[in-house]
């Protein structure tokens, strides 16, 4: 049996292998990421908090290029974004400063897409994918979507949704094997602490316990403690850093960040969370296009490149147009309805919130939801239709490219790097 696993196994590698343009397309596309994250070194907010806590301080001791979104409280700057992705950089940080050297986000970043990548191409193999159709799977999420715009450049606010986004990854891969309730929600607390809107991914957990009927309801309850005991610990440490920050134990400083944008100042003065932002949020993650680029500012007379992308992002079916197959599946068992209900109630927050995003691709905060949207896509599309057509997969290396292009002239012309 091992044999005849370990022959189709070397058959379906040696298939991935010959489909040259995948392969040659996948390495172009990581080398861009490679690339940029290993040039650009500005907005490393983490980096110079992780030196700070080196050294027993929770503010900034060693100032950021500039200010934008840090929060000025009590005559010191914090950073309100969660502590972890700075913990994590502490070991190398600390290592490069013995040699009197910096480390840079973008060194950590790369590595961070690479698994991602790694990750999602384990769950479309345990989904029952072959390799090759797997790595087309990876190959969809991490450079046909919105995550292709965060993994290119370090900045913090990338850094913190690419960790957080191969956390989620880790914890449906989890769920989907062996299932440690203790460890998911360990991963868990690390989301709270690294981008606590996508901590709502937990849901998914919870009603997946709840509505297993073959659980009885004493199995059901110690399933719910052993995820919750380390998520309630995470809390605490969430709270603790707040009110070390603050002294109010909610308080992540979001209300206090130093904006420089007359956009981002009006957006907050109708409300931090309002109804009023709902058809905003929803533009830009289902309508929005491609802007024109013109000669001048009087005619329509068009110039290279001709077109660009939006920086205030662009619609999920143009930088993920895969994501149409949806509306041809069906979704008839209990797990594609969860990860529906689940994915609407974190997105709700989201699309509330005042910022849209800026400097994106697509509207990057879908990534706290995006995960579940890509299971259900891929799992249904398995049990429906086998294997990725040939349209399937021509879709996902056309859009891979079209968004390294927009990438591509957004970092060259627009980053104000």
């Amino acid at each position: 049996m091992l044999k005849q696993s370990k022959k189709q196994s070397d058959f379906e590698t040696a298939q991935l292998f010959k489909d040259r343009w995948l392969i040659l397309i996948t390495g172009l596309l990581f080398g861009i990421i490679l690339a940029f994250n290993w040039i650009y070194n500005s907005e490393q907010h983490f980096s110079l908090l992780a030196l700070s806590f080196l050294h027993g301080k929770n503010y900034f001791t060693m100032f950021p290029s500039h200010m934008l979104d840090t929060v000025y409280a009590n005559g010191l700057y914090y950073w309100p974004l969660g502590p972890i992705p700075a913990i994590v950089l502490m070991p190398f940080v600390f290592v490069f400063n013995l040699f009197g050297r910096d480390f840079y986000q973008g060194y950590l970043q790369t590595v961070l897409v690479f698994a991602t990548f790694y990750v999602v191409y384990k769950i479309a193999q345990k989904i029952g994918y072959s390799i090759k159709d797997s790595w087309y799977l990876g190959f969809a999420f991490v450079f046909s979507s919105v995550f292709f715009g965060i993994a290119v450049l370090p900045w913090s606010w990338f850094f913190s949704q690419v960790l957080a986004t191969l956390l989620l990854f880790v914890i449906l891969y989890e769920y989907l094997t062996t299932r440690r309730l203790f460890l998911i929600g360990l991963y868990l607390a690390l989301i709270i602490l690294t981008r606590t809107s996508a901590s709502l991914f937990g849901m998914f957990i919870v009603a997946a316990i709840v509505f297993d009927s073959g659980k009885k309801i004493r199995s059901k309850f110690l399933s719910l403690f052993a995820l919750i005991i380390p998520v309630l610990l995470g809390l605490l440490v969430w709270g603790i850093y707040n009110y070390s920050r603050f002294g109010n134990i909610f308080d992540q400083g979001y209300t206090s960040q130093i904006l420089f944008s007359k956009a981002f100042i009006k957006a907050r003065n109708y409300g931090l969370f309002s109804l009023v932002h709902l058809p905003g949020n929803l533009y830009y993650f289902l309508l929005s296009t491609p802007l024109p680029v013109f000669r001048d500012n009087i005619s329509h007379v068009l110039k290279f490149p001709y077109i660009q992308a939006n920086p205030w992002g662009m619609s999920i079916f143009v930088t993920s147009p895969y994501f149409v197959y949806l509306f041809f599946l069906k979704y008839k068992d209990k797990l594609s309805k969860i990860l529906i209900a689940t994915s609407i109630l974190i997105a709700i927050p989201l699309f509330l919130y005042y910022g849209v995003g800026y400097w994106q691709l697509g509207y990057r905060y879908s990534l706290d939801f995006l995960p579940l949207v890509f299971l259900l896509l891929i799992k249904n599309y398995k049990q429906q239709k086998v294997v990725l057509s040939k349209s399937f997969k021509f879709v996902i290396l056309f859009s891979g490219l079209i968004n390294a292009f927009f990438i591509f002239f957004m970092v060259l012309f627009g980053a104000g790097l």
